[in-house]
């Protein structure tokens, strides 16, 4: 209480309303392979060109950098990147002279691309004597892949470079006697050095170069051949560990999570689903992160239904059944654009997924689905790896599985809006998000209400704060209900107060809340009228 010694004017400041903030819901987490960077430290990115800078460019069979390529250009604005430490992984890599190239990521991948140095312009006498401006060219053996006509047959590495070279239409061609598919091609180059360096290390998403002597490299009488990659052993779940201090996260990726197994490999297929689902328990405890899951490659959709349900994981069927609300599984892969090569690229779904997350929180809010061919139109993605049925999708939505198919008029788009959870009450992506905007908007709002003393007028205070904080929320569309009433409650007094629990230190807050649920099936119904006489006349 002040203290009134003396006749005169006393000013107080009398707290009002406290007004809680929403949390965040749009900032996403991608944990990964990159080409650079710090290991295992979360960073905040706020473009691609910040990503650049920081981690480098776009890499083959490593797909963090496509999926926040993806997140940024479908409407993401801020996202935190942790790169994975490879472990063991080794990039495969061969000399031409005084220049070292190396496969642009760690992994088997790289032991079957082939490079090739000639001439640009043809020389007087020996054709392999060097001149100024020569040509490099990356290829694989056109033998190799032609070799393929099973795709489940295959590993994954193969399986996503038989599936490049046919989605871009490449022709077989003869390199230095060879037959290829060149993968991509680099013509006037000269020997400045640091400039041929640059220009490759900038554009290829195959390969990285370096130069101990700043001179060309050496012609090649027949194309070379890269060596010694090693697959990555990967710490995924190591990386994702490190985000549990990182403050105002919602979403989660881990593109890279797909190199574990493939459509070849189902016995394989539980090292994936294990991962997953640590995830989803690192999600599930935080109770803040919510996990867009990436499926193997190629499955088809009997494949990805038992993927999903644990059936096709091992032998026994077992083990690695994905069930969490704070989850959800997207398929199939998809096909976009890289614009530096001019070429179709593979990826997982989840980067341009989270980036309609962001855009529909941003124009809609978190309690809008983001599916649909308004919020849900992948305006980036050039083709699905599968194209999906209406037949299909009757076996994906009732498993949990979103389909991304193309609609005609509409081009691509998500078309399923589900969790991975079996709890009826948690089954939709808007929902369970919207329930964590709430929680995490009072969890960081109310921290004032710590130590106060555990009365009335407290009571009284953060009911206040609370109906203010939901009624907006109903406002906004995000709640069910004719009135704030029908909306929710707000429960704060001595009925859930009682003295046994105030002794404690304990002071209960409950809310109810009535959400939107998402119109997923429209069913128009039609009768025929019968025609009769003018009602009105």
């Amino acid at each position: 209480m002040p203290n009134y010694a003396h006749p005169g004017i006393y000013v107080q400041e009398v707290p009002s309303t406290r007004s809680i903030q929403g949390a965040s819901t749009s900032v996403a987490a991608f944990v990964g392979i990159t080409e650079k960077g710090p290991v295992n430290q979360p960073t905040l990115i706020t473009s691609w060109n910040a990503f650049q800078r920081l981690f480098g460019g776009f890499i083959w069979f490593g797909f963090t950098p496509w999926a926040v390529y993806e997140f940024f250009l479908e409407g993401g604005t801020a996202c935190y990147v942790v790169r994975t430490d490879t472990g063991s992984g080794k990039a495969a890599t061969t000399s031409l002279g005084s220049t070292t190239v190396t496969a642009a990521s760690p992994g088997v991948w790289g032991n079957t691309i082939l490079v090739n140095i000639a001439n640009s312009v043809p020389t007087s006498g020996n054709a392999n004597t060097p001149s100024p401006i020569f040509s490099l060219q990356v290829a694989v053996d056109a033998a190799t892949i032609d070799a393929v006509t099973d795709l489940t047959k295959v590993d994954l590495p193969t399986q996503l470079m038989v599936s490049f070279v046919r989605q871009n239409g490449l022709a077989a061609t003869t390199v230095a006697g060879k037959s290829c598919y060149v993968l991509e091609s680099f013509s006037g180059c000269t020997d400045t050095g640091p400039g041929f360096v640059t220009r490759i290390n900038s554009n290829s998403m195959f390969i990285r170069v370096a130069s101990s002597d700043g001179k060309r490299p050496d012609n090649t009488s027949a194309p070379k051949a890269l060596t010694g990659g090693v697959a990555a052993s990967n710490q995924l779940s190591l990386s994702v560990n490190t985000l549990s201090t990182v403050q105002s996260l919602s979403l989660l990726a881990v593109p890279d999570s797909v190199t574990l197994t493939d459509s070849s490999n189902k016995s394989n297929q539980a090292a994936q689903g294990t991962l997953i689902n640590l995830d989803l328990q690192f999600c599930e405890g935080l109770t803040s992160l919510f996990y867009a899951v990436d499926p193997p490659f190629g499955l088809d959709v009997s494949g990805i239904t038992s993927f999903k349900s644990g059936a096709g994981a091992t032998t026994g069927g077992n083990g690695t059944a994905l069930n969490s609300g704070y989850g959800a599984l997207y398929y199939p892969w998809l096909w976009i654009f890289n614009p530096i090569a001019a070429l179709n690229v593979p990826v997982p779904p989840s980067g341009p997924v989270l980036g309609r997350y962001a855009y529909t929180d941003a124009n809609v809010g978190v309690y809008k689905s983001p599916a649909g061919v308004n919020d849900g139109a992948l305006r980036s993605v050039v083709a699905v790896n599968l194209a999906l049925t209406d037949s299909d999708q009757d076996m994906l939505n009732p498993n949990g599985i979103n389909a991304v198919r193309n609609q005609i008029n509409y081009g691509n788009v998500i078309w399923g809006a589900r969790t991975l959870s079996q709890d009826s009450q948690w089954i939709y992506v808007s929902i369970r998000r919207l329930f964590i905007y709430v929680e995490q908007s009072l969890k960081n709002s109310l921290q004032w209400v710590v130590f106060e003393r555990n009365d009335q007028p407290l009571w009284s205070s953060v009911t206040r704060d609370i109906t203010a904080f939901l009624t907006t929320l109903w406002q906004q569309g995000g709640l069910f209900g004719a009135s704030a009433a029908e909306a929710f409650f707000v429960t704060c007094d001595a009925s859930n107060n009682p003295p046994e629990t105030r002794q404690l230190g304990q002071l209960y807050i409950d809310i109810g809340l009535a959400p939107v649920y998402p119109a997923e099936f429209v069913i128009i119904r039609i009768t025929q009228k019968t025609a009769g006489p003018d009602s009105g006349s």
